[in-house]
């Protein structure tokens, strides 16, 4: 059985660790990184950081850096609203934005998916967030890369490029903890 979106990233597996720590953007009053990569036999995560200084009085009220929350549903997403976007190798894409491309040529696990959640933040003078996606599926052999963009904190298109070979090396020492789970199993 292939696991379904709603049990990706299985409880049931241990992931295997990409070391990468890499700052995505940096202006005077912002500073977007992308740390963490947990890789999975289906698809992997990673945490994106998210530093900000000077934060005017009007923004702290509510503020909330991620617009993938909020704005579905037909609402239209501000301009100056951050952006993400993970690039395959093979230029297939994903986006913070449109989380799940459909192409009802390829069965719907191998589609890329960009998922968000949890996320953490706040502050007071300065404000620290940090929100957990999920990736699938494993990316091929070639440069991974992470692309950002963020008009209403002076981040102009940024990009940086991992090696998809490591994400898929690191998804071989993953753990399954019990093989014969029904709900995270592989075919």
């Amino acid at each position: 059985m292939r696991p379904t979106d709603l049990d990706w990233p299985c409880n049931n597996v241990v992931p295997g660790m990409a070391p990468v720590a890499a700052v995505l953007a940096r202006t005077e009053e912002t500073v977007v990184a992308v740390t963490g990569i947990r890789a999975y036999p289906t698809g992997f995560g990673f945490t994106l950081n998210l530093r900000l200084r000077n934060l005017h009085p009007r923004e702290r009220r509510g503020f909330w850096p991620f617009p993938e929350f909020g704005y579905h549903g037909g609402r239209t997403v501000p301009a100056d609203a951050f952006r993400l976007t993970i690039e395959f190798a093979d230029g297939r894409s994903v986006t913070n934005l449109n989380p799940a491309p459909s192409d009802p040529e390829v069965p719907a696990f191998e589609q890329p998916m960009l998922s968000s959640g949890p996320g953490t933040g706040g502050g007071v003078d300065g404000w620290s967030f940090e929100m957990d996606y999920r990736v699938r599926p494993l990316p091929p052999p070639g440069p991974l890369a992470f692309i950002c963009v963020w008009p209403g904190r002076g981040i102009p298109p940024a990009r940086i490029e991992v090696d998809g070979a490591a994400i898929r090396a690191a998804a071989d020492t993953a753990v399954t903890l019990w093989p014969d789970d029904p709900y995270c199993g592989e075919d």
